[in-house]
């Protein structure tokens, strides 16, 4: 059995979505699809619209056949964070033969060229980054900057310096760089996939029939409610989430923004510290200025320049408001696998998919598959999911009762 993995959020699901889990299938001749999703909270730092367990089913609904989760440590993380560990998931299982994803150019090989790049960043070009930083940039604008600056001065081989710096613009191809670093740094024997998405809207927040984005989507959901975003999303994963939202409702931005608010102005700057992403004084400026304002819109237009920037700082705050420490994210750089992997959701049908799906670690579908002893990294890393799971329930507005506690890595997988 040959399978195709695609490390995704699916926040909302919609066209773009089952085209890529299309796409990814037919590219591969894979046999079955796995996909890798974030938990509870994404990678921008906010609330999913509809908790994993519903998103792994809506997946299984629209082409996948198994949905693994990414812990929530590192599905929060930085796009190099989020596609290492992703990709070590992928490492995990023999039958993973290809990893698909979408890029935003004509031109996936220089993408590939920019990943060897990046692994093996000469001293100029390091330099030319910190400079470029210090004038206050963000890190992807230095990263743009230093790179015309190396081309200048042709410190750099690359086939198409213009296309390579127009890459570096673009969401889709900036998380795809990082898959393919991450493909080469673990010596991966999966073939990745390109899937062309230079025709969608991605981050845009403007309607564009089938090719809204799941921003715009979002956005829509919350201001006009679930039946406004119904032509943008495959007719199950509509259904699904109306279904979803009419019995517990969005999670609740305003209860989030207060949780973090109350957050940052409990903690101290050493405290702040503590957490990932936090360098070079932030933590003095997120203390300082979380005393000024009890708002969290607020509050990050305060604390916001253009180096710190706004997915950024909702990252931070998540990670000081789900207490994941620096330590624990780090860890994903020194490890070669997780020390479990949790089975989201799998499709029933499928005899022989949970014959072939070995994995290298404790691969969580029954509470017979828990390991017994949990310490150090697998501990934190099941607490941290507990913890993520009840503050995502205290954010349903339509949930009256709290639900019974069940440690998350105790629940078992659904069957589709």
């Amino acid at each position: 059995m040959k399978i195709c993995a695609v490390i995704c959020e699916f926040n909302p699901f919609h066209y773009g979505h089952l085209k890529c889990l299309e796409d990814a299938k037919e590219k591969s001749g894979a046999d079955a699809i796995m996909c890798i999703m974030g938990g509870n909270f994404s990678q921008r730092g906010e609330a999913m619209v509809v908790n994993k367990h519903v998103r792994a089913r809506i997946a299984i609904e629209n082409g996948a056949d198994i949905v693994v989760q990414i812990p929530t440590a590192y599905a929060c993380s930085s796009a190099e964070i989020f596609a290492l560990a992703g990709v070590k998931i992928a490492n995990s299982f023999d039958k993973i033969t290809h990893l698909a994803f979408g890029v935003e150019t004509k031109k996936p090989e220089i993408l590939t060229e920019l990943a060897h790049f990046f692994l093996n960043e000469p001293k100029e070009f390091k330099s030319a980054i910190k400079k470029h930083l210090a004038e206050g940039n963000s890190l992807v604008v230095s990263r743009q900057k230093a790179l015309e600056d190396m081309a200048m001065v042709d410190k750099i081989n690359l086939s198409e310096i213009t296309e390579a710096v127009n890459i570096l613009g673009k969401p889709n191809n900036i998380l795809a760089i990082e898959y393919l670093k991450a493909l080469i740094k673990t010596n991966s024997k999966i073939v990745p996939i390109f899937i062309d998405r230079s025709e969608s809207t991605y981050n845009s927040t403007k309607i564009n029939g089938k090719n809204t984005s799941a921003m715009a989507i979002r956005a829509r959901l919350y201001k006009k409610g679930i039946r406004s975003v119904k032509k943008f999303m495959p007719e199950s994963a509509y259904r699904i989430l109306k279904e979803e939202i009419k019995t517990f409702g969005l999670p609740n931005a305003d209860i989030f923004n207060d949780l973090c608010m109350y957050v940052a102005k409990t903690k101290s700057p050493t405290e702040i510290k503590e957490y990932f992403d936090v360098v070079e004084g932030l933590e003095n400026r997120i203390a300082e200025y979380s005393k000024q304002t009890k708002d969290l819109n607020e509050f990050l237009i305060n604390v916001k320049t253009k180096r710190y920037t706004y997915a950024r700082l909702k990252r931070i705050m998540l990670s000081m408001l789900l207490n994941i420490k620096a330590e624990t994210v780090n860890a994903i750089y020194e490890i070669d696998k997780l020390p479990y992997i949790k089975v989201l959701a799998f499709r029933g049908g499928n005899k022989e998919l949970l014959k072939n799906v070995n994995a290298n670690t404790n691969l969580v579908i029954r509470i017979s598959n828990v390991p017994k002893k949990k310490s150090g990294l697998s501990l934190d890393l099941s607490l941290l999911e507990d913890r993520a799971n009840q503050v995502y329930n205290m954010l349903l507005s339509n949930q009256k009762e709290v639900p019974e506690y069940t440690p998350d890595i105790y629940t078992t997988s659904t069957k589709i």
